[in-house]
């Protein structure tokens, strides 16, 4: 503790409460660790492992900038962001009605599972696997008979 606050220009004192968490440094004292340290503001706060190597290493580099330069990261980290937003918004859900045919076609074994696999009970509760078979038998006979093939 004697060797690191003569470092720091503090007394062992101030240190031990530092430690303790009586005390906190002052930000001047705080920047002289990140230097003394060579590490980034965020490491010496939080530890090393809170965050991502990538984060990591943009903040230790984008720490180093001029502020002009740091803008243009944060700038540019915005736009990344609001397009990974976008892309995120146009992905378009699943439908939740399940089209069963083309009534010009064969009813397919995908086209009943795919029913199945969506439909839930009435209370909202998923189909037990007996339920979604027998419901998948029911589905095929109707559409059949509907449409003269069965």
């Amino acid at each position: 503790m004697k060797e690191f606050g003569e470092k720091l220009g503090k007394s062992e004192s101030a240190i031990s409460k530092w430690i303790k968490g009586v005390r906190s440094p002052m930000v001047e004292d705080f920047d002289k660790m990140v230097n003394l340290f060579n590490t980034d503001p965020d490491t010496l706060m939080y530890g090393a492992s809170s965050l991502s190597t990538t984060l990591s290493e943009i903040n230790k580099i984008s720490s180093q900038l001029e502020e002009p330069r740091q803008k243009i990261v944060l700038d540019t980290a915005s736009s990344q962001l609001e397009e990974q937003e976008k892309a995120k918004r146009a992905v378009k859900p699943k439908p939740k009605v399940t089209p069963l045919f083309d009534i010009n076609s064969p009813l397919t074994d995908k086209e009943l599972q795919e029913a199945v696999d969506e439909a839930v009970a009435f209370d909202g509760v998923p189909l037990t696997d007996r339920e979604k078979e027998l419901y998948k038998h029911l589905l095929r006979e109707t559409w059949e008979e509907d449409h003269g093939r069965g």
